[in-house]
């Protein structure tokens, strides 16, 4: 079993490789190049399978297991993964540049919002869960 600063660190960077697929997808999208963004949607859904399979597989079952307040934690658990169906929902509507020049404006504005979601919940992660995590026995 990876031990939990090294789970922390890789957490961590998946979660910083997500933001630079979403801000690219953004930023394309801004410069009308619906096929960059389109590059960095895949790109994003991609990393964003392979790090809920580590956090909901890995990390969060073994934060219950330390967790003083279990129930806290499986609400905050449920809370992910109606975003995580929420994002999916969003990659699935948007997964061709056709689907999303017919509908720039409100392509650009689900992504802001997606965004601004995803940002939260990774502070909130990164700034209290993971430091109570590492320093659990």
């Amino acid at each position: 079993m990876i031990n939990k600063q090294e789970l922390v660190t890789i957490l961590k960077e998946q979660h910083r490789e997500l933001k630079v697929s979403l801000v690219g997808a953004l930023d394309s999208i801004k410069n009308d190049s619906t096929e960059d963004s389109l590059n960095f949607l895949i790109k994003f859904k991609i990393d964003l399978l392979k790090h809920l399979e580590l956090e909901n597989g890995t990390f969060y079952p073994d934060y219950l297991n330390i967790s003083k307040d279990q129930e806290k934690i499986k609400k905050f658990v449920e809370e992910m993964v109606l975003i995580g169906e929420k994002v999916m929902e969003f990659l699935n509507k948007y997964d061709s540049t056709e689907k999303i020049s017919i509908v720039k404006e409100d392509f650009e504005i689900e992504l802001k919002s997606i965004i601004d979601t995803l940002k939260l919940r990774i502070e909130t992660e990164e700034e209290g869960l993971y430091d109570i995590y590492v320093l659990s026995n």
